[in-house]
């Protein structure tokens, strides 16, 4: 069992790699992610409102490399995120979608750009604590009746 979730987590880093790596940025970029933004209403946001947990891991990283299983994103239906990564602190800022693309954006204006699939998230972003190429993967969490954790504004 996991040697399929190391051989699944290794076929989604190269594929998001080259994801990532295809779509460069269009030609009028600040006007797309202003647009993205007022266009991700609720409505957009909706299918991604609620808790996702996951795992993180360095691509392409030498063999002493940590990995963790600590990375939990909230979305609220009011397209606000708060991401938890390891021992960091939390991030918190906008979500914007485009397509199946999800772009959160914080206060300091930098950016972790996601692919949605059914009930997962996965891309490659930049560690900012050490520079390091990270993949993010997380599943979104069955919400119970009454699960606060669950449920964020307007879920």
């Amino acid at each position: 069992m996991k040697y399929r979730r190391i051989v699944s987590g290794l076929t989604i880093a190269v594929l998001s790699v080259i994801v990532v790596g295809c779509a460069g940025p269009a030609a009028e970029t600040g006007a797309g992610l202003a647009g993205a933004t007022a266009s991700s209403s609720s409505s957009s946001a909706t299918p991604l409102c609620g808790t996702w947990q996951g795992y993180y891991w360095y691509v392409a990283g030498d063999h002493t490399s940590s990995s963790g299983s600590g990375l939990m994103l909230q979305v609220g239906g009011d397209s606000t995120y708060t991401l938890k990564w390891g021992n960091r602190p939390p991030s918190a800022g906008t979500v914007a979608v485009q397509g199946n693309r999800v772009i959160l954006q914080d206060a300091s204006g930098s950016e972790v750009t996601l692919v949605h699939s059914r009930d997962t998230l996965y891309g490659v972003t930049k560690d900012n604590v050490n520079g390091r190429a990270t993949m993010l993967n997380l599943d979104k969490q069955e919400s119970t009746p009454g699960a606060v954790a669950a449920t964020g504004p307007g879920c």
